[in-house]
């Protein structure tokens, strides 16, 4: 094993992770042999949440097969399609395998800290990929409604679109960089040009509300991965559990990055 710091420090978390979770399979399994219902559903909820946080931190080719079972499995149980009866049957062979595994990473970039995992993770439980969409959605329906009589804006607005779509279901810093992109677009040319014109007065407004509600859900998305960041790091390396001394990048509500001398706003959206 290599003497690598931070990989000890990844190894000691997926490490800490693993006996979490026996510990909340366990928790599960007794659980389930009960009557009720409530702590039934508790307990899967709970090992399904530590079973998630375990595959976040790893990359793709050390997730063992078991883990995905796990995963699904309890998945099928906490949405009702199985009886605790027909999870246990499908579980006791999981349960064993998870029991036995021994983790091993005998490479340092096996053992990296896999970031982009961690923003995935919390982008998929948002809205954002269905808010994305949406403003896609308005932004073709401008597009074609033929009452944009500008070719520049006509290319302006195609260039957007080409590059939320592109980028909305990339990496944490592809996404950003779209959202920057499009709410530049929007407050220092199209909506000024656009807002000029009453017959696209609905669609504007639907947009306007999109642009709102994606702001909300960037703003929770930032701050999830941040605390997440912030909790694994600071449980690991006692010497940061002031997170005053883990400077971790900041962002304002509006998905901007903190701190800066003239942090930008939200345009004025209103139609």
């Amino acid at each position: 094993m290599t003497t690598n710091q931070s990989v000890q420090l990844f190894v000691r978390l997926v490490q800490e992770k693993d006996s979490e979770l026996k510990a909340a399979a366990n928790t599960l399994l007794r659980d389930l042999a009960g009557d009720d219902p409530a702590t039934k559903k508790s307990s899967a909820e709970k090992a399904l949440r530590v079973a998630t946080d375990l595959r976040t931190i790893l990359s793709r080719s050390d997730v063992p097969g078991w883990l995905n079972d796990t995963i699904n499995y309890i998945s099928q149980f906490t949405a009702g399609n199985w009886r605790a009866k027909d999870f246990i049957t499908n579980f006791v062979n999981i349960k064993a395998q998870l029991d036995l595994h021994r983790w091993q990473f005998d490479h340092v970039a096996e053992a990296a800290f896999d970031f982009d995992s961690i923003f995935e993770h919390y982008k998929k439980g948002s809205r954002l990929p269905e808010l994305f969409d949406e403003i896609i959605r308005l932004l073709e329906e401008i597009e074609a409604s033929g009452e944009v009589d500008s070719v520049s804006m006509l290319r302006a607005l195609a260039k957007v679109i080409a590059t939320i779509r592109k980028c909305k279901d990339g990496s944490y810093f592809s996404l950003n960089s779209a959202w920057e992109f499009l709410l530049s677009f929007l407050n220092n040319y199209m909506w000024g040009e656009l807002s000029k014109l009453p017959v696209l007065g609905t669609a504007l407004e639907a947009l306007s509300k999109t642009i709102k509600e994606a702001d909300e859900e960037m703003f929770k998305v930032h701050k999830a991965v941040q605390d997440e960041m912030v909790r694994t790091v600071t449980a690991e390396v006692k010497a940061l559990s002031n997170k005053s001394a883990f400077p971790f990048v900041e962002y304002n509500r509006s998905g901007h990055l903190l701190p800066t001398s003239n942090p930008r706003q939200l345009p004025d959206l209103t139609v």
